[in-house]
């Protein structure tokens, strides 16, 4: 099993001698960092071409010859995730594809991505019906954590009835187990060409990082690319991993009390219908027993037992 080096960066030094000790060390940042994801995703054209045909079976070359990236991010502005936007999105003709980085896995995180989903779905609604028919959605999930939503390496979902009938073939949701990638990569197995997509978003040990990409084009752009990132002393200190954890634990947090207030609201109005279903039936029960009426026949009429109507006399 390969054991990999870990960066051992010391605190409160200066911009420039973090960059010399990534450097010097051969240390790059890692792809499936925030913005450097977006950076890979966006400026490695032919890398993202080959990906992206081999998850969604795509032509590459009409993905090289049509990309176009979506400046316009899609910001969730309710409580589940008020400040976050969605990774990386881009246009091809009939075809809008959201990328979404996954690192780490949390209850909210498939309803933080249903949502930046519904943001681009319900834009093109307000287009007009006959445009939304026209474009397809995809959001492809780079999922980084052991609770997959499959077993495959790769989980294709669409809305289906119980008959297993797709419903719309204008969305759908991929999901990519990173982790199998990997582990395949840490215990020397054979890698296909996409294991060795996925695997160099992960690392960040440069010299592992040119093993993998030496004679591929497509990964020896994502090698200079994140030599190039880490080489700019602009982009070193923007990623804080202390900060991200705590930013993390803070929409965790979030998440979980906006859950426990709405359960316990929905769990309030049912039990107010309830009880104004009750109040109800005992008032027609006492109007039933004001003329008359026997307390059997009460009963079968409001549903009330013998002994609740006996008490309203």
């Amino acid at each position: 099993m390969k054991q990999l080096r870990k960066k051992q960066i010391p605190r409160n030094i200066s911009k420039e001698k973090i960059r010399e000790y990534l450097i010097t060390n051969n240390f790059v940042f890692e792809g499936t960092l925030d913005g450097v994801f977006k950076a890979i995703m966006g400026g490695c054209l032919l890398y993202l071409a080959d990906l992206i045909s081999k998850l969604t079976g795509l032509d590459k070359d009409f993905i090289i010859k049509n990309f176009k990236e979506q400046n316009v991010e899609y910001k969730i502005s309710n409580a589940l995730e008020r400040k976050k936007v969605s990774d990386f999105i881009f246009k091809l003709p009939g075809y809008i594809i959201n990328l979404e980085c996954n690192r780490g896995y949390w209850a909210g995180i498939i309803e933080r991505n249903d949502a930046y989903f519904g943001k681009i779905k319900g834009e093109l609604l307000s287009r007009g019906e006959e445009y939304s028919k026209n474009i397809k959605v995809i959001q492809i999930n780079f999922d980084i954590f052991e609770e997959c939503l499959g077993k495959e390496n790769i989980s294709t979902f669409h809305m289906k009835n119980n008959e297993n009938i797709i419903e719309t073939k204008t969305s759908e949701k991929i999901h990519i187990d990173m982790m199998k990638s990997y582990n395949k990569y840490l215990n020397e197995e054979e890698l296909t060409k996409l294991d060795k997509e996925l695997v160099i978003l992960m690392l960040d040990d440069y010299k592992e990082i040119k093993k993998i990409a030496e004679g591929d084009e497509e990964l020896m752009e994502v090698s200079r690319k994140l030599y190039e990132l880490t080489d700019n002393i602009d982009n070193i200190g923007l990623y804080d991993p202390e900060k991200r954890r705590k930013e993390e634990e803070a929409l965790k947090i979030e998440y979980h009390s906006n859950k426990a207030r709405e359960e316990g609201i929905e769990q309030g109005i049912e039990q107010g219908i309830e009880q104004g279903a009750t109040n109800e039936k005992n008032l027609i029960a006492k109007s039933m027993l004001n003329k008359k009426m026997d307390i059997p026949l009460i009963s079968e009429l409001t549903g009330l037992s013998k002994s609740q109507i006996t008490m309203l006399m």
